[in-house]
């Protein structure tokens, strides 16, 4: 298909965190869940060690009181890395704090790091404006990032159960502290009021907390939404020229109106709720931020709405940009942005098949036959015009 095939073309390449080096790091460390032979049995409950487990062609973890429904494998570290570095196309570079322009941190903290990808952006940004003196710290339950001391990056990798009450540094540590699709964790900022006490804890007086999530349900923007207001120019020309919408709780949405995410939709909602998980992270996550008012000052955010196709009312002439001209033609990069946004989508509902099956009731075949008519709607009919987007959102806060 060739919406599939296409991907981020524009984008730039990443050395630090590619699929051959994380091919060649999860090779190296083994199956990290146990095989059946008999010195092995005893491990079958050993979760710490042994967490991931294979479920039909894709592995997930294994840990029974786990309820993050996204497997854990290659081909999801994949479109993480696509939705990523499209974020970061978005958004402009890796961070929206403006903070750290007028003073760059000298320990970074990624929490839920899985490849180091933005670890690794993060350090090459810092690198081109001459500061390269930036520690990294990366911590996940599962190590899958590569080493990417090998690359110049000061990498430093902790292997840690995000659902401990502590993690694993002292008070007082770091200077930027940053959380990226977090939101299905059990201890997130959008699963739980105190999900920012510990980051909190480890950042230094002055350092900065950024957040970054994407909701899991999705609407339809109406035409010609207002950008949001209070936004830099820079902000608002990065919108424009990645054909992508600023937006805040005025901007109009409806319901989505593609029947398959209507279906998809539902089935999340009712599954996610089964395992008290919020669908609506981005709705959440900030009033974790309004919470921490004793600790947190200069509290601020972003909202884009990604379209995930070519819009009709675009077309018709109803789609501008903060200028007020129309929007008509995509260029190749903008068509290329929203062709992996909804390539992103595509695998994370492919990636929660196990959920989204139990949820919906259907058999195998059943599913199969509304995954194959999904696919040719999305792909071959256009079926995703009417206004369709990815949310994502960005918070950031300096500790007091």
């Amino acid at each position: 298909m060739e919406m599939m095939s296409a991907g981020p073309a524009s984008f730039p390449a990443l050395a630090t965190a590619s699929g051959s080096d994380l091919h060649s790091t999860i090779s190296s460390t083994g199956p990290p869940w146990p095989t059946t032979s008999t010195s092995s049995l005893s491990s079958l409950n050993d979760y710490s060690n042994f967490p991931l487990i294979r479920q039909g062609d894709r592995t997930y973890l294994r840990d029974p009181e786990s309820i993050y429904p996204l497997p854990c494998d290659l081909p999801e570290i994949h479109r993480q890395t696509l939705r990523s570095l499209m974020l970061v196309r978005v958004f402009g570079r890796p961070f929206c704090t403006p903070y750290l322009s007028e003073r760059p941190p000298t320990r970074v903290l990624e929490i839920a790091c899985g490849s180091g990808l933005w670890s690794g952006l993060c350090h090459d940004y810092f690198a081109r404006r001459g500061h390269r003196n930036v520690a990294f710290h990366g911590i996940d339950l599962v190590s899958l990032a590569p080493d990417m001391r090998k690359k110049g990056v000061n990498w430093n990798f902790k292997r840690h159960d995000l659902r401990k009450p502590r993690l694993p540094y002292p008070d007082d540590y770091f200077d930027f502290v940053f959380i990226k699709d977090a939101g299905m964790c059990p201890s997130s900022p959008a699963q739980q009021a105190s999900g920012l006490s510990e980051p909190l804890r480890v950042l230094k007086s002055g350092g900065i907390l950024e957040v970054w999530d994407s909701d899991w349900v999705f609407r339809s923007l109406l035409p010609n939404p207002a950008p949001a207001r209070k936004l830099a120019s820079r902000e608002q020309e990065t919108a424009d020229a990645t054909a992508t919408y600023t937006f805040s709780s005025a901007t109009p949405f409806t319901r989505a109106q593609n029947k398959f995410l209507q279906d998809y939709n539902s089935w999340v909602e009712k599954a996610f709720d089964h395992r008290k998980l919020t669908a609506l992270p981005c709705a959440t996550i900030g009033l974790s931020f309004n919470a921490e008012v004793d600790d947190l000052e200069n509290f601020d955010s972003r909202r884009i709405a990604i379209p995930l196709g070519e819009l009709r009312w675009e077309r018709d002439g109803q789609g501008k940009d903060s200028r007020g001209n129309v929007r008509r033609q995509l260029t190749a990069d903008q068509l290329s942005i929203r062709r992996t946004a909804l390539l992103t989508v595509i695998q994370m509902i492919e990636g929660m098949e196990p959920i989204l099956m139990e949820a919906s009731g259907k058999s195998r075949d059943e599913w199969d036959r509304w995954w194959t008519a999904m696919m040719a709607d999305v792909f071959q009919k256009g079926g995703l015009a009417n206004g369709e987007c990815l949310e994502v959102s960005a918070w950031w806060g300096r500790k007091k």
